[in-house]
């Protein structure tokens, strides 16, 4: 039994669309309730497809989109082009014929398509992409990562209420803590746009711990973290370009680390397994778009077919926790600001 049906832009992304394809075929071979939709190029998409074979074909289709928004496109490219594999997945998302989206093409594009396409939920003035990020205790989420980077406190205000609900869904934690990202945790500090955000989740039963700094997003003291677009993107690549540093100085210690695993010592393979699964970015498969009215995740444009594939279970999951659900009711109960 099919219950969760996500479209894919099978174009989008730098290794499109051999690499979308495949984590396609990954994920449903994985998920046996899980149902995938192929947005782009049929031509293309089915030569693709020639791997696939048995249970897994069957739970693939094809929606042909013959226009491609290629990441040099500007992000009004996303709308513009009406037969554009990330608009028409948009459309089938809007039209109840998807549960979601993944896309790991041109994320301004994406989040321009969404916008124009599915419209904001109620209350929200400006979406934000929450990245999940490990920490000491385990993860937090990063809100916004790079969708707005012209914030008023409003907006920053809304990424708390929304990602809270998020994580809320997820990880089955009530009441998460949240700090708002500024250049001192003393009360007072930061500019106009942050000190406005601080009041007024002050004012509120939302859990919030009050400013956090720098060194905060990975030692565990928050579930979530707010802060504008420009700052969140920041942070993002910092982290990928950090653990990318890790995982080469990890790689060139490999060989001893294997010939000691290998005398008896599986406690350096599992802490090695355990660092590349909490620390890898293709691991967490992607980062929602919260405050649109329809679930869309996006990936990062470099992704294979692991990233991918992680990227469709994880909406699967999304779609089945009705995270979409509980973030509308949760923005009408908590007053939302209009």
């Amino acid at each position: 039994m099919v219950d969760a049906r996500i479209a894919l832009d099978a174009m989008g992304g730098d290794r499109a669309p051999q690499e979308t394809v495949r984590g396609a075929i990954e994920a449903v071979g994985q998920d046996a309730a899980l149902h995938v939709v192929l947005v782009g190029r049929e031509p293309e998409l089915l030569a693709e497809l020639e791997t696939a074979t048995g249970a897994a074909r069957d739970r693939i289709e094809i929606f042909h989109a013959s226009e491609v928004v290629g990441g040099g496109d500007s992000a009004a490219m996303g709308y513009r082009k009406e037969d554009g594999s990330i608009r028409r997945a948009c459309e089938l998302v809007k039209a109840d014929k998807v549960d979601g989206l993944v896309a790991a093409g041109n994320t301004a594009a994406t989040v321009t398509a969404a916008v124009a396409v599915l419209k904001r939920l109620p209350r929200v003035r400006r979406p934000g992409i929450a990245v999940p990020l490990p920490t000491a205790k385990s993860q937090c989420i990063l809100c916004d990562a790079g969708a707005n980077i012209h914030c008023k406190p409003v907006h920053l205000f809304h990424y708390g209420i929304m990602a809270s609900l998020y994580f809320t869904a997820m990880f089955e934690k009530e009441r998460p803590t949240i700090g708002l990202m500024n250049i001192g945790s003393e009360e007072g500090k930061g500019t106009g746009l942050v000190k406005e955000t601080a009041r007024l989740f002050s004012e509120t039963d939302l859990n919030f711990i009050g400013n956090v700094e720098g060194n905060d997003v990975f030692n565990g003291r928050c579930d979530v973290i707010i802060c504008e677009g420009f700052v969140g993107n920041v942070i993002l690549k910092t982290a990928e370009g950090l653990y990318k540093l890790i995982s080469h100085r990890v790689h060139e210690v490999q060989g001893v680390l294997d010939t000691v695993a290998k005398e008896g010592n599986e406690g350096v393979r599992d802490a090695l397994r355990r660092f590349r699964s909490n620390a890898d970015w293709s691991e967490q498969g992607g980062a929602p778009l919260l405050g649109i009215n329809g679930m869309v995740l996006i990936c990062h444009g470099r992704s294979d077919s692991r990233a991918i594939r992680n990227g469709i279970l994880q909406a699967a999951r999304i779609h089945r926790r009705q995270v979409l659900q509980a973030m509308a009711h949760g923005l009408v109960e908590e007053g939302g600001v209009s």
